[in-house]
């Protein structure tokens, strides 16, 4: 009788003893185990010997069933045609409870065999999610050696299958694609790897080996954490240790926290140049492989150690640097804790000052040198504000990094600073450098920098300071999305109403004021604000008014007119040239304050 392969039925096929309790299938003997057992089985091999390990194992084993398959059913019937053959493999594999097997399509063209389909109900897609999880991966590994073992048996030419589409990987179904090594992708011919004869015995060799040599670059990294701890308890700096860590993994290491290095080694002078470009950018391609690593303590970010290597990571190496990071988190935790002691330290002594509590002159004699003042040095008060407020003490750990000797701390949610700067110019150029250089560093933060009087002494710190704040916060009430900074003497013809005035009710005045006059301005209709100023400058005299402005007495008094008919002040009292004086001031201290930043943002 010529076959087909939907002439397999499991009742031609199986015999069942009962007496003896064999089974058989075509003359071979069989068993019954269930789909439980084999899949605990699975799940030892791959917590045994790893994934690839298990993977090739259960792929061989596939493969061999599969092969001693297409024997049977080759030698057992006279088939119809090659690919009634082909289908049988798929038939058997439905009738021994393994998987449903759909073909999709067959395409056969002298040497070369292209074979797809579905796999329904597969006992390893299942067993996989239920002890692993969806992950990463197509993962019925014994299904694809049992399709390759078959159809290379039957085609008489070497077929590699694989899994396109896997439940376990998390897609809809199973699809499997199978192919003859001249048509497969590169990535698939990889799989020929797992299918070279390999004991069970020589896989647990090779585990036993690769077990000794992990114990072994366990031992080593623990030798160097302890060597690193002696000498953090020797009270080594942190540029030493990264010395010994950098020598011990042979490779160039840097430890760095917002953009500025902390410490560094270097294999060589090359190294050095490739980090320096690699900060200008991140995502740049190197010769090299940089890896990084978060240097953290309760969720707080320390730093990071940056380690560039000629090639990926050995795993011996990856032990050292778990271990060297221990160390380092205690290190810069013991750092970070010293500094915050210090900012305690000072922060108290400064508002013993600036609330005015009796502290005799010896003790503020002493103190004075915390903060630096020698006779006859100009100090000032400089008060920043972040935005966002969460980026404050990151910013204030880069300060304290980069401007050594200035000793910033943090105040009432500011970052406080006390700096020689005499000259009003030296101010506005070491503010505007400032907050270009935090800019570069935190791209995303906003600075409002405020910038007190200068004094002389200790004991004027308090008014340095008070300015300082309230310069600082009067900018980011009216430029909260924009950095900007300004300094006292600008802003000194307002600083009393700083002091005093109800800071948004001053805007809400000037607003108020002169809101039509400067709309009239913006729409070019004319420059009436730059008159009412000339104006009261001049003291309400005409003459010197117009003279200043090149204009004529007539052509004054409509201006004038416009200016009292848009902003409702009568321009010949007295009280209406103090409203008019007023407004103008806060007006023209914004424009001082908008000024300085043209380049900010």
């Amino acid at each position: 009788m010529v076959m087909k392969a939907n002439h397999l039925l499991l009742q031609n096929v199986l015999d069942v003893n009962p007496r003896t309790g064999v089974i058989q299938l075509h003359d071979k003997r069989m068993m019954l185990m269930s789909v439980e057992a084999l899949g605990i089985l699975r799940s030892d091999l791959i917590t045994t010997l790893g994934y690839e390990r298990a993977k090739g194992f259960l792929m061989r084993y596939g493969w061999s069933c599969g092969y001693k398959a297409a024997e049977t059913l080759e030698s057992q019937y006279e088939w119809k045609s090659l690919k009634e053959l082909i289908f049988a493999g798929p038939a058997m594999h439905t009738l021994e409870g393994v998987v449903t097997v759909e073909p999709d399509y067959l395409e056969i063209c002298e040497n070369h065999l292209e074979f797809g389909g579905y796999w329904r109900n597969s006992y390893e897609a299942d067993e996989h999610i239920e002890k692993h999880g969806i992950e990463q991966g197509a993962s019925c590994w014994t299904l694809v050696g049992y399709a390759s073992g078959y159809l290379t048996k039957i085609f008489g030419k070497q077929i590699i299958a694989h899994e396109k589409y896997c439940r376990a990987n998390g897609d809809a179904y199973c699809y499997f694609v199978a192919q003859t090594v001249e048509k497969c992708d590169e990535k698939h011919l990889q799989d020929l790897r797992y299918y070279q004869t390999e004991s069970l015995q020589g896989v647990l060799e090779d585990v036993y080996v690769e077990m000794q040599q992990l114990n072994e670059d366990i031992m080593e990294s623990e030798k160097i954490q302890n060597e690193l701890t002696e000498l953090f308890l020797e009270d080594k700096d942190l540029n030493e240790i990264t010395q010994v860590i950098g020598k011990k993994l042979e490779c160039s290491i840097v430890v760095e926290h917002a953009s500025e290095i902390y410490s560094s080694y270097y294999e060589t002078g090359e190294d050095e140049k490739r980090i320096t470009k690699w900060f200008e950018d991140e995502q740049m391609e190197m010769d090299r492989v940089v890896e990084v690593f978060n240097v953290k303590s309760n969720k707080k970010n320390l730093g990071r150690m940056i380690v560039l290597d000629k090639q990926k990571l050995s795993h011996k190496k990856q032990l050292i640097i778990n271990r060297a990071l221990m160390v380092l988190t205690i290190q810069m935790f013991h750092y970070r804790k010293l500094m915050e002691s210090k900012w305690k330290q000072k922060a108290t002594f400064f508002d013993d000052i600036i609330q005015n509590k009796l502290l005799d002159p010896s003790t503020v004699q002493r103190q004075a040198a915390m903060f630096g003042f020698t006779k006859n040095q100009v100090k000032r008060v400089i008060a920043m504000k972040v935005e966002p407020f969460e980026k404050t003490e990151e910013v204030l750990s880069y300060l304290i990094q980069k401007h050594v000797g200035q000793d910033p701390f943090l105040k009432d949610g500011r970052v406080i600073m006390i700096v020689s700067l005499n000259e009003q110019n030296c101010v506005e150029r070491y503010a505007t450098r400032l907050i270009q250089e935090l800019h570069k560093s935190f791209p995303r933060v906003k600075v409002h920098l405020g910038s007190g009087r200068a004094i002389k002494s200790i004991d004027l710190m308090r008014d340095s300071y008070l300015d300082a704040t309230r310069i600082c916060d009067f900018i980011y009430l009216t430029h909260p999305m924009e950095s900007k900074q300004a300094d006292y003497k600008e802003l000194e013809p307002i600083m009393i109403l700083l002091q005093g005035a109800d800071q948004k009710e001053m805007i809400r005045y000037y607003t108020e004021t002169l809101g039509e006059i400067i709309d009239y301005d913006s729409e070019g209709q004319g420059n009436l604000l730059f008159t009412l100023k000339a104006f009261l400058d001049n003291n309400g005299n005409l003459q010197q008014t117009a003279d200043q402005l090149h204009l004529s007495i007539a052509g004054l008094r409509y201006r004038i007119e416009r200016i009292e008919a848009l902003s409702g002040i009568d321009l010949k009292t007295g009280a209406g040239r103090f409203k008019g004086q007023l407004a103008t001031q806060i007006y023209y201290a914004l424009q001082i304050i908008s000024k300085h930043n043209g380049s900010f943002n």
